[in-house]
């Protein structure tokens, strides 16, 4: 009779190959899932780098005509996106091209690319995943965002109040407005409004909550701006018939003197100063009400003041420049023809 082979020995080899192979593919997957990991970080970086990008170029609104101006739009697009970091083989500053990388696919959007791949030079080296030869991967990111009128502004609105006027207010050098009316015959057609508003005493935001009197208030109004939102239609707003000449004539001369660039005479194109010369008001449809009376907000734009403001009777007047300018705020509607606030937001990725 023939002795049975013992195979136990064998069995045991084999065992130990299927161990070894299975440790093998448990740190492969396990250093791929390192790179899988070091990869989504980038993505989430990159989209954060080109997101504040997008809307750093957007805020490049012209003051004139209310679209994008191209060139200073890239060049905030590019150094925002500069001050953000993600990983490449370490974490690095994301530099963007700033022609290849930046388009304008309608005049007020701008869309940012942000990369790190290889045809930009500069791919996310991988850790693990080079023992099977691969050694980097591309990534993108892309972001677009776009100025939009504003119909609820909800910071800074000044209580001055232009009327709506057929074709809107020129934005153009040398074009010049009374945005506050001073005292004197010419203002007869006013019936003793100078074109200041009342907000009232709801409004619980803001640095001018609780305070009483209606001068303290237009002075606090016109240097922080009405705590809370306006939109367009709203009538709880009322005239203000008094002139209120050394309450108003005080608050503009702080907002000068806050300001870096005090020039006289200049336009916002050249200005050159920190932004308290420049004042948010909302547009009404008429201020022809014959004293205190509910006036409708058909609008908002911003006004640059042009001369240093002075005291008394008819000089007590804020006069300068109507720009389209950037706050925080909604938009749902189209506001009227003429200058504009703008706000920002991100918007869908359009198809290249």
């Amino acid at each position: 009779m023939t002795p049975r082979k013992d195979n136990t020995r064998d069995e045991r080899g084999v065992a130990i190959m299927y161990v070894a192979m299975f440790l093998m593919s448990s740190l492969w997957l396990v250093s791929l899932s390192i790179d899988m990991g070091k990869l989504t970080v980038t993505k989430g970086e990159l989209q954060r780098a080109a997101d504040a990008a997008a809307l750093a170029g957007a805020s490049a609104v012209d003051p004139l005509d209310g679209t994008l101006m191209q060139d200073s739009a890239r060049i905030l697009a590019t150094y925002t996106a500069s001050r953000n970091t993600a990983l490449r083989e370490t974490s690095e500053a994301v530099l963007i091209d700033s022609q290849a990388d930046i388009d304008f696919p309608t005049p007020n959007k701008i869309r940012v690319v942000a990369r790190r791949e290889e045809s930009a030079g500069n791919p996310m080296t991988t850790i693990f995943a080079r023992t099977l030869g691969i050694t980097s991967l591309n990534i993108r990111a892309t972001a677009t965002a776009e100025a939009i009128p504003v119909d609820e502004p909800c910071e800074r609105m000044a209580p001055m109040a232009p009327v709506q006027i057929d074709g809107g207010y020129s934005t153009e050098c040398g074009t010049f407005y009374r945005l506050k009316m001073g005292s004197g015959p010419q203002n007869d057609p006013l019936q003793g409004n100078f074109q200041l508003l009342d907000y009232g005493e709801d409004c619980n935001e803001g640095p001018c909550v609780g305070i009483q009197g209606i001068g303290p208030r237009l002075e606090c109004w016109t240097i922080n701006g009405y705590g809370c939102c306006i939109k367009i239609g709203d009538q709880f707003v009322d005239t203000e018939p008094g002139n209120h000449v050394g309450t108003m004539f005080k608050a503009l001369k702080d907002l000068w003197e806050l300001d870096r660039d005090q020039r006289e005479g200049i336009c916002y194109q050249a200005y050159t100063g920190t932004g308290e010369r420049v004042v948010t008001t909302p547009i009404v449809e008429t201020f022809d009400l014959n004293g205190k009376k509910a006036a409708e907000i058909v609008g908002f734009a911003a006004f640059f003041l042009v001369s240093k403001p002075e005291q008394g009777g008819q000089a007590s007047e804020a006069y300068g420049q109507f720009i389209n300018y950037v706050v925080p705020g909604d938009a749902d509607e189209e506001p009227p023809v003429g200058p504009k606030l703008f706000t920002l937001r991100l918007v869908e990725n359009p198809t290249p």
